[in-house]
């Protein structure tokens, strides 16, 4: 039987890439996320500071609130996206994973079928030397 262990090698080693994009993928979200969470705690600050000042600020702080809320919804945009990509990223590790999983397995089990084989020959061989030995005991005896 063919021995699988550069296809496990190499199985092993798409699943290690499709970590590492997925690491990265998670990484971008936490990054949107982030930056998501500043803009609305900095507009929140702005809107107190506004408050502060009075009325004449208003009229300057509803452009930036508006310009603030767009990038927020273009950010939740991009986190969607990335979340549809992380999710179609997820499911092929998962696809790879039980590939590689297959393949140890078939390797696993030929290794314990050579095992077994092994262990049949060296068995025969034994009860061959007893009988041999049984044999020439009955001859001389």
């Amino acid at each position: 039987m063919a021995d699988l262990e550069a296809l496990i090698r190499v199985r092993r080693h798409a699943v290690e890439q499709k970590q590492k994009f997925l690491a990265e993928l998670y990484k971008q979200a936490d990054e949107l996320e982030g930056q998501k969470e500043a803009m609305i705690k900095t507009l929140a600050e702005e809107r107190k500071k506004v408050d502060e000042m009075g009325v004449e600020a208003l009229g300057y702080f509803g452009h930036y609130s508006e310009a603030v809320r767009g990038r927020v919804e273009d950010i939740d945009e991009a986190m969607a996206k990335l979340n549809n990509r992380i999710e179609h990223a997820r499911e092929d590790m998962r696809d790879a994973f039980a590939d590689l999983k297959k393949v140890e397995i078939t390797q696993e089990r030929r290794e314990a079928e050579d095992d077994k084989e092994l262990k049949k020959k060296e068995n025969d061989l034994m009860d061959e030397i007893a009988l041999e030995g049984y044999r020439r005991a009955q001859e001389e005896g």
